[in-house]
Protein backbone atom coordinates (compact mmCIF):
# COMPACT_ATOMS: atom_id res chain seq x y z
CA UNK A 1 0.00 0.00 0.00
CA UNK A 2 2.51 2.14 1.27
CA UNK A 3 4.75 2.20 -2.38
CA UNK A 4 1.61 3.74 -4.08
CA UNK A 5 1.18 6.70 -1.57
CA UNK A 6 3.12 10.05 -2.90
CA UNK A 7 4.82 10.60 0.08
CA UNK A 8 8.19 8.64 1.49
CA UNK A 9 7.03 6.61 4.50
CA UNK A 10 9.62 7.29 7.01
CA UNK A 11 7.36 10.74 6.93
CA UNK A 12 4.14 9.80 6.84
CA UNK A 13 3.32 9.21 10.80
CA UNK A 14 4.67 13.07 11.13
CA UNK A 15 2.86 14.60 7.96
CA UNK A 16 -0.51 12.79 9.52
CA UNK A 17 -0.01 14.42 12.62
CA UNK A 18 0.49 17.38 11.17
CA UNK A 19 -2.26 16.82 8.88
CA UNK A 20 -4.82 16.18 12.15
CA UNK A 21 -3.58 19.09 13.99
CA UNK A 22 -3.79 21.79 11.31
CA UNK A 23 -6.96 20.11 9.95
CA UNK A 24 -8.41 20.44 13.37
CA UNK A 25 -6.95 24.23 14.00
CA UNK A 26 -8.72 25.07 10.55
CA UNK A 27 -12.18 23.50 12.01
CA UNK A 28 -11.52 24.98 14.76
CA UNK A 29 -11.34 28.77 13.79
CA UNK A 30 -13.74 28.66 10.92
CA UNK A 31 -16.37 27.48 13.20
CA UNK A 32 -15.24 30.04 15.87
CA UNK A 33 -15.36 33.13 13.70
CA UNK A 34 -18.22 31.95 10.84
CA UNK A 35 -20.48 29.43 13.38
CA UNK A 36 -20.04 30.50 16.92
CA UNK A 37 -19.24 34.20 17.15
CA UNK A 38 -22.90 35.35 15.47
CA UNK A 39 -24.44 33.88 17.89
CA UNK A 40 -22.09 34.56 20.96
CA UNK A 41 -21.05 37.76 20.23
CA UNK A 42 -24.49 39.64 20.35
CA UNK A 43 -26.10 38.04 23.09
CA UNK A 44 -22.95 37.11 25.62
CA UNK A 45 -20.38 39.82 24.47
CA UNK A 46 -22.58 42.38 23.11
CA UNK A 47 -20.74 43.13 20.20
CA UNK A 48 -22.55 43.96 17.04
CA UNK A 49 -21.32 42.14 13.54
CA UNK A 50 -19.11 44.95 12.58
CA UNK A 51 -17.16 44.71 15.80
CA UNK A 52 -16.58 40.39 15.08
CA UNK A 53 -16.22 40.79 11.22
CA UNK A 54 -13.21 42.89 11.61
CA UNK A 55 -12.19 40.72 14.10
CA UNK A 56 -12.05 37.94 11.58
CA UNK A 57 -10.53 40.52 8.77
CA UNK A 58 -7.49 41.08 11.32
CA UNK A 59 -7.09 37.90 12.34
CA UNK A 60 -6.48 36.92 8.07
CA UNK A 61 -4.01 40.10 7.68
CA UNK A 62 -2.52 38.74 10.42
CA UNK A 63 -1.61 35.74 9.22
CA UNK A 64 -1.34 36.28 5.71
CA UNK A 65 1.43 39.28 5.83
CA UNK A 66 3.29 37.30 7.54
CA UNK A 67 3.35 33.92 6.22
CA UNK A 68 6.94 34.79 5.05
CA UNK A 69 8.71 35.38 8.19
CA UNK A 70 6.35 31.77 9.61
CA UNK A 71 7.56 30.31 6.78
CA UNK A 72 11.30 31.32 7.76
CA UNK A 73 10.48 30.36 11.50
CA UNK A 74 8.93 27.05 10.50
CA UNK A 75 12.29 26.13 9.22
CA UNK A 76 14.50 27.72 11.78
CA UNK A 77 13.04 27.88 14.70
CA UNK A 78 11.62 24.33 14.26
CA UNK A 79 8.09 23.53 12.80
CA UNK A 80 6.74 21.22 15.80
CA UNK A 81 7.16 24.18 17.93
CA UNK A 82 5.38 26.93 15.60
CA UNK A 83 2.48 24.49 15.33
CA UNK A 84 2.26 23.91 19.38
CA UNK A 85 2.16 27.65 19.97
CA UNK A 86 -0.26 28.13 16.99
CA UNK A 87 -2.36 25.32 19.05
CA UNK A 88 -1.58 27.09 22.35
CA UNK A 89 -2.49 30.43 21.30
CA UNK A 90 -5.91 29.29 19.78
CA UNK A 91 -6.98 27.69 23.00
CA UNK A 92 -5.96 30.33 24.94
CA UNK A 93 -7.96 32.94 22.27
CA UNK A 94 -10.78 30.80 23.43
CA UNK A 95 -11.05 30.86 26.85
CA UNK A 96 -10.20 34.59 26.60
CA UNK A 97 -13.33 34.95 24.61
CA UNK A 98 -16.17 35.28 27.48
CA UNK A 99 -13.85 38.05 28.71
CA UNK A 100 -13.75 39.61 25.40
CA UNK A 101 -16.44 42.25 26.59
CA UNK A 102 -14.63 44.89 24.71
CA UNK A 103 -14.29 45.26 20.69
CA UNK A 104 -10.63 46.15 21.32
CA UNK A 105 -10.26 43.03 23.31
CA UNK A 106 -11.35 40.95 20.52
CA UNK A 107 -9.56 42.39 18.10
CA UNK A 108 -6.46 41.63 19.71
CA UNK A 109 -7.42 38.03 20.33
CA UNK A 110 -7.91 37.71 16.47
CA UNK A 111 -4.44 39.40 15.75
CA UNK A 112 -2.24 37.37 18.12
CA UNK A 113 -3.87 34.44 16.55
CA UNK A 114 -3.97 35.10 13.64
CA UNK A 115 -0.20 35.66 13.65
CA UNK A 116 0.52 32.19 15.46
CA UNK A 117 -0.71 30.64 12.60
CA UNK A 118 1.34 32.33 9.92
CA UNK A 119 4.08 29.20 9.79
CA UNK A 120 1.13 26.72 9.54
CA UNK A 121 0.80 26.29 5.80
CA UNK A 122 4.71 27.35 5.32
CA UNK A 123 5.40 24.70 7.08
CA UNK A 124 2.88 21.95 6.00
CA UNK A 125 3.98 22.22 2.03
CA UNK A 126 7.98 23.02 2.70
CA UNK A 127 7.69 19.56 4.74
CA UNK A 128 5.65 17.88 2.16
CA UNK A 129 7.83 18.86 -0.68
CA UNK A 130 10.72 17.58 1.27
CA UNK A 131 9.30 13.69 1.96
CA UNK A 132 7.62 13.53 -1.06
CA UNK A 133 8.36 10.56 -3.41
CA UNK A 134 10.85 11.67 -6.47
CA UNK A 135 8.76 11.93 -9.65
CA UNK A 136 5.40 12.59 -7.03
CA UNK A 137 5.63 16.28 -6.21
CA UNK A 138 2.53 17.81 -7.49
CA UNK A 139 0.51 14.67 -6.16
CA UNK A 140 1.81 14.81 -2.75
CA UNK A 141 1.81 18.43 -2.30
CA UNK A 142 -1.90 18.83 -4.25
CA UNK A 143 -3.43 15.98 -1.95
CA UNK A 144 -1.46 17.24 1.32
CA UNK A 145 -3.79 20.45 0.78
CA UNK A 146 -6.92 18.17 -0.06
CA UNK A 147 -6.67 16.55 3.29
CA UNK A 148 -6.63 19.80 5.48
CA UNK A 149 -9.45 21.87 3.34
CA UNK A 150 -12.20 19.73 4.53
CA UNK A 151 -11.85 20.41 7.74
CA UNK A 152 -12.53 24.25 7.08
CA UNK A 153 -16.47 23.02 6.08
CA UNK A 154 -16.53 20.77 9.14
CA UNK A 155 -15.88 22.89 11.52
CA UNK A 156 -18.11 26.02 10.13
CA UNK A 157 -21.53 23.45 9.94
CA UNK A 158 -20.89 21.52 12.74
CA UNK A 159 -20.14 24.48 15.37
CA UNK A 160 -22.94 26.43 13.08
CA UNK A 161 -25.19 23.71 13.96
CA UNK A 162 -23.84 23.69 17.88
CA UNK A 163 -24.56 27.50 18.40
CA UNK A 164 -27.85 27.95 16.62
CA UNK A 165 -29.14 26.14 19.28
CA UNK A 166 -26.67 26.74 22.32
CA UNK A 167 -23.64 28.78 22.14
CA UNK A 168 -22.32 27.80 25.32
CA UNK A 169 -22.00 24.39 24.17
CA UNK A 170 -20.52 25.18 20.61
CA UNK A 171 -17.80 27.01 22.68
CA UNK A 172 -17.31 23.83 25.24
CA UNK A 173 -17.22 22.10 21.38
CA UNK A 174 -14.63 24.52 20.30
CA UNK A 175 -12.30 24.20 23.15
CA UNK A 176 -12.19 20.18 22.74
CA UNK A 177 -11.35 20.39 19.10
CA UNK A 178 -8.49 22.66 20.42
CA UNK A 179 -7.28 20.55 23.00
CA UNK A 180 -7.16 17.65 20.87
CA UNK A 181 -4.84 19.87 18.43
CA UNK A 182 -2.53 20.83 20.75
CA UNK A 183 -2.12 17.95 22.30
CA UNK A 184 -0.95 16.31 18.80
CA UNK A 185 0.93 19.69 18.37
CA UNK A 186 2.91 18.72 21.49
CA UNK A 187 3.47 14.93 20.06
CA UNK A 188 5.39 17.17 17.63
CA UNK A 189 7.47 19.30 20.06
CA UNK A 190 10.33 18.70 18.86
CA UNK A 191 9.88 17.90 15.36
CA UNK A 192 12.14 19.92 12.98
CA UNK A 193 11.85 20.07 8.61
CA UNK A 194 14.86 18.61 7.55
CA UNK A 195 16.80 21.36 5.68
CA UNK A 196 19.36 19.90 2.40
CA UNK A 197 23.07 21.02 2.14
CA UNK A 198 23.80 24.53 0.91
CA UNK A 199 23.48 24.40 -2.59
CA UNK A 200 27.23 25.76 -4.34
CA UNK A 201 24.48 27.14 -7.25
CA UNK A 202 22.99 30.54 -6.65
CA UNK A 203 19.26 31.05 -7.66
CA UNK A 204 19.00 33.73 -9.47
CA UNK A 205 16.17 35.77 -6.92
CA UNK A 206 14.93 37.70 -10.14
CA UNK A 207 12.76 34.26 -11.09
CA UNK A 208 11.13 35.00 -8.40
CA UNK A 209 8.41 37.36 -9.52
CA UNK A 210 7.36 34.91 -11.87
CA UNK A 211 5.60 33.69 -9.66
CA UNK A 212 3.79 36.58 -8.05
CA UNK A 213 1.58 36.27 -11.61
CA UNK A 214 -0.31 33.10 -10.58
CA UNK A 215 0.26 33.93 -6.95
CA UNK A 216 -2.15 36.78 -6.90
CA UNK A 217 -4.04 35.89 -9.55
CA UNK A 218 -5.31 32.65 -8.85
CA UNK A 219 -7.13 34.46 -5.48
CA UNK A 220 -7.78 37.51 -6.69
CA UNK A 221 -9.56 36.16 -10.15
CA UNK A 222 -12.60 33.95 -8.13
CA UNK A 223 -12.77 36.41 -5.52
CA UNK A 224 -13.82 38.76 -7.54
CA UNK A 225 -17.66 37.24 -7.79
CA UNK A 226 -16.85 35.21 -4.17
CA UNK A 227 -19.29 37.50 -2.05
CA UNK A 228 -22.46 38.22 -4.96
CA UNK A 229 -22.41 34.85 -6.53
CA UNK A 230 -25.51 33.80 -4.16
CA UNK A 231 -26.96 37.17 -5.44
CA UNK A 232 -25.89 36.99 -9.05
CA UNK A 233 -27.09 32.75 -9.07
CA UNK A 234 -30.70 33.86 -7.73
CA UNK A 235 -31.37 37.04 -9.30
CA UNK A 236 -29.50 36.37 -13.15
CA UNK A 237 -29.67 32.35 -13.28
CA UNK A 238 -32.68 31.86 -10.62
CA UNK A 239 -30.87 29.06 -8.85
CA UNK A 240 -32.12 29.03 -5.36
CA UNK A 241 -28.75 28.43 -2.93
CA UNK A 242 -29.13 24.81 -2.83
CA UNK A 243 -29.12 24.42 -6.31
CA UNK A 244 -25.97 26.61 -6.39
CA UNK A 245 -24.18 24.58 -3.75
CA UNK A 246 -25.19 21.55 -5.98
CA UNK A 247 -23.10 22.85 -8.94
CA UNK A 248 -20.27 23.99 -6.76
CA UNK A 249 -20.62 20.12 -4.77
CA UNK A 250 -20.67 18.95 -8.68
CA UNK A 251 -17.36 21.16 -10.03
CA UNK A 252 -15.66 20.36 -6.92
CA UNK A 253 -16.33 16.48 -6.34
CA UNK A 254 -15.13 16.33 -10.09
CA UNK A 255 -12.06 17.80 -9.18
CA UNK A 256 -11.31 15.52 -6.07
CA UNK A 257 -12.15 12.76 -8.03
CA UNK A 258 -9.61 13.63 -11.10
CA UNK A 259 -7.19 14.79 -9.08
CA UNK A 260 -5.07 11.13 -8.69
CA UNK A 261 -5.21 11.03 -12.60
CA UNK A 262 -4.54 14.80 -13.34
CA UNK A 263 -1.52 14.71 -10.45
CA UNK A 264 -0.09 11.73 -11.44
CA UNK A 265 0.22 12.95 -15.17
CA UNK A 266 1.72 16.19 -13.96
CA UNK A 267 4.39 14.22 -12.21
CA UNK A 268 5.07 12.20 -15.56
CA UNK A 269 4.77 14.77 -18.16
CA UNK A 270 5.37 17.96 -16.35
CA UNK A 271 3.55 20.56 -14.95
CA UNK A 272 3.92 23.12 -17.95
CA UNK A 273 0.59 21.57 -19.74
CA UNK A 274 -1.84 21.35 -16.86
CA UNK A 275 -0.87 24.40 -15.35
CA UNK A 276 -1.93 26.76 -18.61
CA UNK A 277 -4.66 24.29 -19.96
CA UNK A 278 -6.19 24.55 -16.56
CA UNK A 279 -5.87 28.21 -15.97
CA UNK A 280 -7.26 28.72 -19.33
CA UNK A 281 -10.26 26.31 -18.52
CA UNK A 282 -10.96 28.06 -15.58
CA UNK A 283 -10.56 31.38 -17.75
CA UNK A 284 -13.07 29.75 -20.44
CA UNK A 285 -15.63 29.17 -17.56
CA UNK A 286 -15.79 32.34 -15.79
CA UNK A 287 -16.40 34.19 -19.03
CA UNK A 288 -19.17 31.55 -20.48
CA UNK A 289 -21.00 31.48 -16.46
CA UNK A 290 -22.70 35.48 -17.08
CA UNK A 291 -23.68 34.02 -20.62
CA UNK A 292 -24.90 30.55 -19.41
CA UNK A 293 -29.24 30.48 -20.29
CA UNK A 294 -29.93 26.84 -18.78
CA UNK A 295 -29.40 24.27 -15.62
CA UNK A 296 -27.58 21.21 -18.20
CA UNK A 297 -25.54 24.44 -19.22
CA UNK A 298 -24.44 25.37 -15.94
CA UNK A 299 -24.27 21.91 -14.62
CA UNK A 300 -21.43 21.21 -17.68
CA UNK A 301 -19.60 24.45 -17.04
CA UNK A 302 -19.59 23.25 -13.47
CA UNK A 303 -17.97 19.76 -14.32
CA UNK A 304 -15.16 21.65 -16.78
CA UNK A 305 -14.77 23.70 -13.91
CA UNK A 306 -13.88 21.06 -11.71
CA UNK A 307 -11.66 19.60 -14.66
CA UNK A 308 -9.48 23.08 -15.00
CA UNK A 309 -9.10 22.93 -11.13
CA UNK A 310 -8.12 19.41 -11.21
CA UNK A 311 -5.07 20.39 -13.54
CA UNK A 312 -4.68 24.25 -12.36
CA UNK A 313 -3.91 22.47 -8.80
CA UNK A 314 -1.66 19.60 -9.48
CA UNK A 315 0.21 21.68 -12.29
CA UNK A 316 0.92 24.82 -9.83
CA UNK A 317 2.13 22.76 -7.33
CA UNK A 318 4.81 20.82 -9.45
CA UNK A 319 6.01 24.45 -10.96
CA UNK A 320 6.57 25.63 -7.35
CA UNK A 321 8.28 22.17 -6.15
CA UNK A 322 10.59 21.96 -9.15
CA UNK A 323 11.59 25.56 -9.00
CA UNK A 324 11.54 27.22 -5.87
CA UNK A 325 14.85 27.31 -4.12
CA UNK A 326 15.69 24.41 -1.62
CA UNK A 327 17.55 26.96 0.74
CA UNK A 328 14.75 28.90 2.76
CA UNK A 329 11.90 27.26 1.03
CA UNK A 330 9.27 28.12 3.84
CA UNK A 331 10.17 32.05 4.16
CA UNK A 332 9.70 31.78 -0.34
CA UNK A 333 6.66 29.76 0.22
CA UNK A 334 5.23 31.78 3.11
CA UNK A 335 5.98 34.74 0.91
CA UNK A 336 3.57 33.42 -2.24
CA UNK A 337 1.09 32.44 0.37
CA UNK A 338 1.15 36.39 1.32
CA UNK A 339 0.46 37.21 -2.18
CA UNK A 340 -2.54 34.50 -2.16
CA UNK A 341 -3.83 36.44 0.52
CA UNK A 342 -3.67 39.92 -0.50
CA UNK A 343 -5.36 38.28 -4.21
CA UNK A 344 -8.34 37.00 -1.59
CA UNK A 345 -8.19 40.13 0.12
CA UNK A 346 -8.16 42.62 -2.60
CA UNK A 347 -10.71 40.69 -5.17
CA UNK A 348 -14.51 41.25 -3.54
CA UNK A 349 -13.85 45.33 -3.24
CA UNK A 350 -12.49 45.43 -7.22
CA UNK A 351 -15.73 42.91 -8.03
CA UNK A 352 -18.17 45.55 -5.50
CA UNK A 353 -16.37 48.38 -7.86
CA UNK A 354 -17.08 46.75 -11.17
CA UNK A 355 -20.75 45.56 -10.22
CA UNK A 356 -21.47 48.86 -9.47
CA UNK A 357 -20.02 50.66 -12.30
CA UNK A 358 -20.35 48.10 -15.44
CA UNK A 359 -22.41 45.78 -14.29
CA UNK A 360 -23.33 42.66 -12.40
CA UNK A 361 -21.38 40.25 -15.45
CA UNK A 362 -18.48 42.94 -15.21
CA UNK A 363 -17.09 40.78 -12.12
CA UNK A 364 -17.02 37.31 -14.12
CA UNK A 365 -15.05 38.95 -17.51
CA UNK A 366 -12.85 40.69 -15.12
CA UNK A 367 -12.11 37.10 -13.43
CA UNK A 368 -11.95 35.14 -17.03
CA UNK A 369 -9.72 37.56 -18.49
CA UNK A 370 -7.29 37.26 -15.28
CA UNK A 371 -7.04 33.64 -15.90
CA UNK A 372 -6.68 33.42 -19.64
CA UNK A 373 -4.11 36.51 -19.51
CA UNK A 374 -2.25 34.34 -17.19
CA UNK A 375 -2.66 31.42 -19.15
CA UNK A 376 -0.61 33.31 -21.63
CA UNK A 377 1.64 35.07 -19.62
CA UNK A 378 3.15 31.11 -18.92
CA UNK A 379 3.14 30.32 -22.01
CA UNK A 380 5.51 32.96 -23.34
CA UNK A 381 7.44 33.21 -19.61
CA UNK A 382 8.18 29.42 -19.60
CA UNK A 383 10.01 29.22 -22.75
CA UNK A 384 12.94 30.49 -21.39
CA UNK A 385 16.13 28.60 -20.71
CA UNK A 386 16.20 27.72 -16.44
CA UNK A 387 12.59 26.05 -15.68
CA UNK A 388 12.80 22.63 -14.73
Amino acid sequence: MFRHLPWARDGLSTLARLILAIGFMEGVRSGYFAGFLPFYAPEHLHLGPTVFTLAYTLHQLAENLSKGFGGLLAERAGFGLMVSLAALVGLLALLLTPLAQAAWVLWGLGLLWGLSMSALYPGLMTYTSRIARPGREARALSFTLTLVMPWVGIGLVGVGQAAAKDPKAAHTLLLLAQGLALLLALSLLRFRIPIPPTSRERYPLGRLLLFLPAAFGQTFAPALVSLFLLRYAKEALGLEPIALGGLLLLGGGLAFLLLPLTGRAVDRRGYRAALMGGLCLLGVVMGRIPLAWSIPELALLALLGGLGFSLFLPGWNGFLAKNLPQENRGAVWGSLMTVEGLGVALGPAAGGVLWEVWGPKAPFFTGSAVFLALSLFYLLALRRPGWK
